[in-house]
């Protein structure tokens, strides 16, 4: 006989992954269309749940769009705020965070299309997204007076001005080109990896700064990712 911490323990797997089953077939029914077109009927119908158990876990389609967003970045909350590493070499910090920073992106490329359209008339989402955007500018901020202070990049650049430039283009770049899922993310950062270093660190020198895919890191399955190791 299970014991009562197993049994609340399956409880909370059990809700867990009805929650997620909900986010899913959100996600695969808005993919026929747009969010707006999204109806909790056709959201429970293609989780093959009761409608009535949407709203144990959500109390509309919004507030599973928020829910999927919020889970979103508390899984990626190490990189919010901190665009690279800090070690000997920012070019390549910067080419990292850029590069993984796309492929969290491509991955999560329908949530993100999701996200994109409701925030432009819901004010939750819109405020949510502003906070995320916030955060990485902010970082972005603190990183490159950093880079300032040692002499890495010029202080005479505005660095308020020069990380909310950065962050907004990169954030656009990746709704215009990912959001839908065709186009490569590898050469889409490495465009972007080209923009920041040239904005942050001037016209390249040599041929040794030209961005190039980072090797790859292993997976636990023992493929390469294609996508530096955080």
């Amino acid at each position: 006989m299970p014991t009562s911490l197993e049994r609340r323990h399956n409880r909370r797997r059990r809700h867990e992954r009805t929650r997620q089953e909900l986010i899913e077939a959100a996600l695969n029914q808005s993919a026929e269309g747009s969010f707006k077109d999204l109806t909790v009927e056709g959201v429970t119908r293609e989780a093959g749940v009761a409608r009535s158990a949407f709203y144990v876990y959500f109390g509309d389609k919004e507030e599973l769009l928020l829910g999927a967003l919020e889970d979103l970045i508390a899984s990626h909350q190490n990189r919010l705020g901190r665009c690279w590493k800090q070690s000997d070499d920012p070019r390549r910090d910067i080419e990292r965070g850029i590069y993984g920073m796309a492929r969290v992106y491509a991955d999560s490329s329908q949530l993100l299309a999701l996200a994109g359209e409701a925030a432009t008339y819901d004010e939750e989402v819109r405020e949510l997204w502003s906070t995320v955007l916030e955060t990485v500018t902010e970082g972005t901020r603190e990183e490159i007076e950093r880079l300032q202070k040692s002499g890495a990049v010029s202080e005479s650049l505005d660095p308020e001005a020069l990380a909310e430039g950065l962050v907004l283009m990169t954030e656009r770049s990746f709704q215009v080109h990912l959001a839908q899922g065709e186009s490569d993310p590898n050469e889409v950062a490495s465009s972007l990896t080209r923009v920041w270093w040239a904005a942050l660190f001037g016209p390249a020198s040599s041929a040794k700064t030209e961005a190039s895919e980072p090797e790859p890191s292993p997976s636990p399955e023992g493929r390469g990712t294609g996508v530096p190791e955080k």
